[in-house]
């Protein structure tokens, strides 16, 4: 354990919230610049085993079905959020969240490594190759997903909500001008060279997923944190989930917010078949999957300074609203491409490259729906419950994510053009949504939850 950890454990015991001093000028300073670099490294680290290329790759090379191919990113994405509200109640007890951050990213990292073995040593025509994937990805994903809880809280306390847009895009700034070397990085991997064949070149990906997530680790342990406010009561999981349904009925801004966020789920559905999609209706080759990557990059590394400035400027709810504007535009690209491709005997040599559009817009969406949805959360939650909100918000997302497990039977019955059309469809509901909302600055973070709070008592 690191000498961060341990003085963060001493002052847990020793400090009350009451005694918590401002965090001077130089402090401010530093947890913003090591923030940041967190982030820089998280990037390349999500992009050697990105759901919706790299692992969709694997599993496409493997020959398996596309149910299966399906359930990666439900996996992948929605088991990270089952086990928040589970840990909500203990978290909203701790001063400081940055030990329990510190445990969950050693056992992260190890179980990453886990799967870099089972790939490497696994015989690629045996089933335990695929059986050993899954369960160790269902693992991964549940344990990964404790590391949101603290991380938001740490992040909620030691950067402004001014300063908030601007700390999430420089982190995605420059976490993309490294996942520029790592995208290609995966396409020359993914290629086979040097006598490195599949899957063993996957299970190099998967180490240095785990490398680079353990400098994210180490880097966040020399921040200060804060103590925050906290419970005395005990909270059993259960009374926390009611609670948190308590919210849905009790505070309309959040539920409106939940909705348009929850509406982007099953728009999402298709995004591990754009890369599977592009394989089988234009032919691409395995280094065209690296370049694919690299072109969302550039497209978030320029976009998402922009964002951070909209973020400062004009508020979250307008950055939502444009996240989804350009959202809807990915599967309509994707579309009008594929049909394009159709129509041709051959296909000619520059459609898969005109293909890049689709995951340009792709990236220069996720950037601007991860800064617009973080910081619109934080904005309106009130700071004794952020355990509360953030892990029930992050169930509910975690449960909804299963219904991609339906995305693999929709491609097997109706083929992908429906599928990325009811993304489409999706993308218009929230786009309807998001012009419901109310500007998260102006909304009361206190006096909102009149019945939770009488439900205090209860719990």
């Amino acid at each position: 354990m690191t000498k961060a950890v341990v003085s963060a454990e001493t002052r847990e015991k020793t400090q009350t919230p009451g005694e918590a001093r401002p965090l001077t000028a130089s402090q401010r300073r530093r947890n913003f610049m090591l923030g940041v670099i967190n982030g820089a490294f998280v990037q390349p680290a999500n992009a050697f085993i990105d759901p919706t290329m790299v692992l969709s790759w694997f599993l496409a090379q493997l020959g398996v079905s596309n149910v299966l191919i399906g359930l990666v990113t439900p996996i992948r994405m929605g088991s990270s959020f089952l086990l928040q509200i589970l840990v909500s109640g203990h978290l909203q007890r701790k001063a400081y969240k940055l030990p329990f951050y510190q445990k969950v990213a050693v056992l992260r990292c190890t179980l990453l490594l886990g799967t870099a073995a089972v790939v490497a040593f696994s015989p690629q025509e045996s089933t335990w190759i695929v059986v050993g994937f899954f369960t160790i990805l269902v693992i991964y994903s549940l344990v990964s997903g404790l590391l949101g809880l603290p991380f938001m809280d740490i992040v909620a306390k030691m950067i402004p909500s001014r300063r908030r847009g601007s700390f999430f895009a420089q982190r995605s700034f420059w976490g993309n001008i490294l996942v520029l070397g790592a995208s290609a990085a995966v396409g020359y991997i993914l290629d086979e060279p040097g006598g490195l064949r599949f899957p063993t070149n996957v299970a190099v990906l998967f180490v240095l997923a785990s490398v680079f997530y353990g400098l994210t680790s180490v880097t966040l342990s020399f921040i200060h944190e804060p103590p925050g406010k906290t419970k005395s009561e005990r909270v059993r999981w259960i009374d926390q989930i009611r609670r948190g349904i308590d919210l849905l009925r009790t505070d309309t801004h959040y539920r409106l917010f939940l909705l348009t966020r929850l509406a982007i789920i099953p728009a999402d559905w298709a995004g591990p078949f754009y890369v599977v999609y592009a394989k089988n209706v234009l032919g691409i080759s395995p280094r065209l999957v690296g370049f694919y990557i690299a072109a969302r990059t550039i497209a978030a590394i320029l976009s998402n300074l922009l964002w951070g400035r909209i973020s400062d400027r004009q508020g979250n709810r307008q950055l939502i609203r444009i996240a989804n504007w350009i959202g809807l535009t990915v599967p309509l690209t994707a579309l009008a491409i594929g049909v394009l491709a159709t129509q041709q005997t051959i296909v000619p040599p520059w459609l898969p490259y005109l293909y890049t559009l689709v995951f340009v817009a792709y990236g220069a969406f996720s950037t601007a729906s991860a800064i617009g949805g973080m910081n619109y959360l934080l904005d309106i939650v009130p700071p004794a419950e952020r355990s509360l909100y953030f892990g029930f918000n992050s169930t509910m997302f975690g449960i909804v994510r299963f219904s991609a497990l339906t995305s693999g039977l929709i491609v097997d019955w109706m083929g992908y053009r429906v599928l990325i059309l009811i993304g489409a469809g999706f993308f218009a509901l929230s786009l309807v949504l998001s012009y419901q909302l109310s500007e998260s600055r102006e909304i009361p973070k206190e006096n909102r939850l009149t019945r939770v709070a009488g439900d205090k008592a209860r719990v």
